[in-house]
């Protein structure tokens, strides 16, 4: 397996990974009185898990283009 391969590989676990961490944090907030304060930091975690996912998902991208284009 090449190493655009392995990386694609990687990206493509961190993306799961990250999305089940995201899930986590919305059911807890799901699960969380609305009037907790701990909601804004639940918030905020998901906030910055969310652009990171962003963040992967396009190196994701960029990576399966690279893939393409060397085929």
């Amino acid at each position: 397996m090449s190493d655009l391969h392995e990386d694609l590989r990687s990206t493509e676990d961190s993306i799961r990974h990250d999305a089940d961490r995201l899930k986590n944090l919305e059911d807890e907030k799901a699960a969380t009185d609305p009037a907790d304060p701990r909601i804004t930091e639940l918030s905020e975690q998901a906030e910055r898990l969310a652009a990171s996912l962003h963040d992967t998902a396009t190196a994701e991208r960029e990576l399966s283009e690279q893939i393409q284009a060397a085929d």
